[in-house]
């Protein structure tokens, strides 16, 4: 099945409780691969990943790879917004949950798939529990290689072998000064290990 007939699929889902579609976007031959969470209300109306203050984040963390949005592919773990009210009657954003990003879990595994050599930067715990185990602290600034999981008959399983690194969800970076150094050393020492070699 093509990509696209796989976006359509998942967009005809019915999910409660989540807003819009953003599917994955990057270039066609990345260096690497971003996964981060969900979108939230910034990215609707554009249906672009991160074009919100966690974007602003995500491209000083691209930097810090000496990499350009224009050099990789940026997916998330759910692609729609969760949402939920908030005690003022707002809708705002939340976490997926484990069982809609299994309901949806047949997208991600379908662009990664059209990928299957491009390293992983795994960004932040809801990224961590669909592709692989554990959480942040357990890992960052680590390159693995290793099985990802993949979703069949709504439960996660062992997938492919893929080399991947992990770190925090920029998100993480807008609210604690130690996180985000802790997160430029987390690339530091991901970059000679991780990336796929530009070709021109």
């Amino acid at each position: 099945m093509a990509l696209s007939q796989v976006y359509s699929k998942a967009q005809g889902l019915a999910l409660p409780n989540t807003a819009g579609f953003v599917p994955g976007q990057g270039a066609t031959h990345p260096r690497l691969i971003l996964v981060g969470e969900a979108p939230g209300e910034t990215e609707l109306p554009t249906a672009r990943p991160f074009t919100g203050r966690a974007g602003v984040k995500l491209d000083l963390m691209l930097a810090a790879l000496g990499l350009t949005r224009q050099e990789v592919f940026i997916t998330m773990a759910f692609h729609r917004r969760p949402t939920r009210m908030s005690p003022s009657g707002r809708t705002v954003n939340r976490p997926p949950t484990k069982a809609e990003m299994l309901a949806e879990g047949f997208l991600l595994d379908a662009e990664l798939a059209a990928l299957p050599q491009v390293p992983l930067l795994l960004m932040g715990n809801t990224a961590l529990w669909r592709l692989y185990r554990g959480q942040v602290k357990d890992w960052h600034g680590q390159v693995l290689h290793a099985p990802l999981n993949r979703v069949v008959a709504g439960a996660l399983v062992p997938g492919p072998m893929r080399r991947f690194g992990v770190t925090a969800h920029p998100a993480a970076l807008l609210y604690r000064q130690a996180t985000q150094a802790m997160v430029l050393a987390d690339l530091a020492q991901l970059k000679p290990h991780l990336l796929l070699e530009a070709t021109h």
